[in-house]
């Protein structure tokens, strides 16, 4: 009996066992199957990554050029330090330690940098530090072996000329952000690549932008290239030629110096910019690598808001220069008598209400010629009285106010013209009588840009013809099968008698002892137009200082069939002849002396460096 129980036992420890193996050997052949049948091409793609690696070839921007071909912004060989974080035989944090005593970067900002790029493809690189140097590459070199998730890349990074020159004109280069990633425009960026954030950059990005290509190289176990299988080359992006002229734009920087404002030189005929400086600036090459946090809080926290483009982006009141298109608006709608005078004693009342002139004393009679020449108010309260809001808002829109010019650059402000039905519409109140004499003179409501002020003036001098100004010829960039719009031409119907009054009496401002003498050139007809506006009332003071108004000047030259246009503003700069004439001076002697050949080329281009 006890012998049959044991062999009993025995022979299901046996089945038992037998089961087992046969388990055992069933787990092994669906693990078989799977690995070497269902998911062959998963893990031939994983063996594939052991040996095969692909290292990104970046194409570099397009250069911009200056009118006569000088580089104004190009490329210069940068090198960045990668994570690939594919078959990295350590840790994140592992990699972190042993990298950050080597190349001068705290392990908690490394870290950053890759925890916001944690949830990306593993085998996309991660730029750790941009723009290292031969002690930082010498160190990823000496510990490949130790470190071969760790790898230096070449990278084109862009470079501008020194000390911010024409800055806002050809604006910076950055980072694309997660935000911009999921915008149409972006969705075949990645993370990482660099874009046109502001200026020409920002505006013509697809033009400048190049098409990336790639190699793939046999890497071993240590992550050492072998050898080459394949390489797909850059295609570098387009070259941009601009309407800037160096020459001035140096002459309008050097001039405006330390002091915050803006002047635009344009051609009236063609629209072409041939200067644009806003000050204060700020320096692009700071923006070529990731910009320090320090200067991008000094940026921002500017007073004086240095990133803003003052000739586009902000508006002001225009002051006497506004003189100009009334005088225009009035002639042109039968309001003003080009050959009656008025008596100006300093002062006048309208509406029970008493409006100063500039002089105390006053200019006594008057008549049209001279009150632009000598600025006179008096004068203009009762032009823009007889005229009305509705019509000065009509004439000073169609003249090109109070709305964009069409610049090709990002953010233009459209300035403002008042008219009734835009105070009713915006503050829900009747426009009163009254503030039309303040808008007759340039203030009040009214504000434009200085490239609405250059731009319109170029279109009153030229007999009602506006030309859409432009940085880049949209012909050019068409040529390179790229699309682009046509430049708008516009022409608003102006009598010629009135565009000789008028002009002939900015001829005056500038040569015959009025407001505007400082912009006089000799053998350069130039005619202008000064503007004094107020920043504050007369009475007010803001932390007991006293501010001085903003100081304008807008002329052209030759006075008939004008060739250059200037705007010149300065802020707080007191008197627009002593402050802003000379600023549209500087300007002109330098076409002026290019023209005729007295002119030396002063400028040093990246390249000449």
């Amino acid at each position: 009996m006890q012998q049959r129980e044991e062999l009993e036992l025995l022979r299901w420890r046996i089945s038992f066992i037998g089961y087992v193996i046969v388990a055992a050997l069933l787990v092994l052949t669906v693990g078989f199957w799977n690995h070497q049948i269902v998911q062959s091409t998963y893990y031939e793609q994983r063996a594939e990554q052991n040996r095969v690696r692909e290292i990104p070839l970046l194409a570099p921007r397009g250069r911009i050029y200056d009118r006569f071909h000088r580089v104004i912004a190009d490329n210069r060989p940068s090198y960045n330090i990668i994570l690939i974080r594919e078959n990295s035989p350590h840790t994140v944090e592992q990699t972190v330690a042993m990298l950050s005593p080597g190349v001068n970067i705290p392990v908690a900002d490394l870290l950053d940098r890759i925890n916001r790029r944690r949830r990306e493809p593993k085998f996309r690189p991660i730029v750790l530090k941009e723009d290292v140097s031969v002690a930082d590459i010498a160190f990823v070199k000496a510990h490949r072996y130790e470190l071969p998730e760790i790898s230096v890349e070449y990278q084109p990074r862009r470079r501008y000329l020194g000390n911010g020159l024409a800055a806002h004109a050809l604006g910076y280069v950055g980072e694309v952000t997660d935000a911009e990633l999921t915008t149409p425009e972006y969705l075949d960026y990645k993370a990482g690549d660099l874009v046109g954030k502001s200026g020409l950059e920002r505006e013509y990005n697809q033009v400048l932008r190049g098409k990336d290509g790639f190699k793939r190289v046999i890497v071993s176990s240590l992550g050492r290239e072998m050898g080459k299988l394949q390489e797909e080359p850059y295609v570098p992006g387009n070259d941009l030629y601009t309407t800037i002229d160096l020459d001035l734009q140096r002459a309008a920087e050097d001039i405006i110096g330390d002091r915050t404002g803006a002047a635009v030189a344009l051609d009236p005929r063609t629209g072409e910019i041939l200067a644009m400086v806003s000050k204060p600036s700020f320096d692009p090459n700071l923006f070529a690598t990731r910009i320090s946090v320090a200067d991008w809080s000094g940026l921002l926290k500017d007073p004086r808001k240095p990133l803003t483009n003052r000739v586009i982006q902000n508006h002001f009141s225009p002051g006497s220069v506004f003189k100009v298109f009334m005088a225009s608006a009035g002639l042109e709608a039968g309001t003003l008598d080009p050959l009656q005078t008025i008596y100006c004693p300093g002062h006048a009342t309208f509406y029970g209400h008493t409006f100063a002139c500039d002089k105390k004393d006053g200019h006594g009679t008057i008549g049209l010629h001279n009150a632009i020449v000598n600025s006179c108010n008096v004068y203009f309260y009762n032009v823009g009285k007889e005229l009305g809001i509705d019509r000065i808002s009509h004439f000073a829109t169609m003249m090109g106010l109070g709305r964009r010019t069409g610049v090709d650059l990002p953010n233009e402000d459209g300035g403002l013209i008042p008219s009734a039905e835009w105070k009713q519409r915006v503050y829900k109140t009747a426009w009163y009588a009254g503030e039309t004499i303040s808008v007759a003179i340039g203030q009040g409501y009214v504000t434009v840009t200085p490239m609405q002020a250059a731009w319109a003036m170029g279109g009153l001098a030229s007999g009602g013809r506006l030309r859409q100004p432009h940085l880049v010829d949209p012909e050019a960039i068409k040529k390179l099968g790229l699309p682009a719009h046509d430049l708008r031409a516009e022409e608003y119907p102006i009598h010629e008698s009135t565009v000789d009054l008028v002009t002939k009496a900015m001829w005056g401002v500038v040569n015959e002892a009025g407001t505007g003498f400082r912009a006089k050139i000799d053998g350069f007809d130039v005619a202008g137009k000064t503007g004094t506006a107020q920043v504050v009332s007369k009475q007010a003071k803001l932390k007991g200082q006293e501010y001085k108004d903003n100081a304008w000047f807008v002329g052209f030259a030759p006075y008939r069939n004008p060739e250059i246009v200037v705007a010149a503003f300065i802020e707080n700069g007191g008197w627009g002849g002593e402050a802003a004439a000379p600023v549209a001076h500087a300007i002109m002697e330098t076409y002026y002396k290019k023209k005729t050949g007295q002119f030396t080329d002063q400028i040093t281009t990246i390249a000449q460096k």
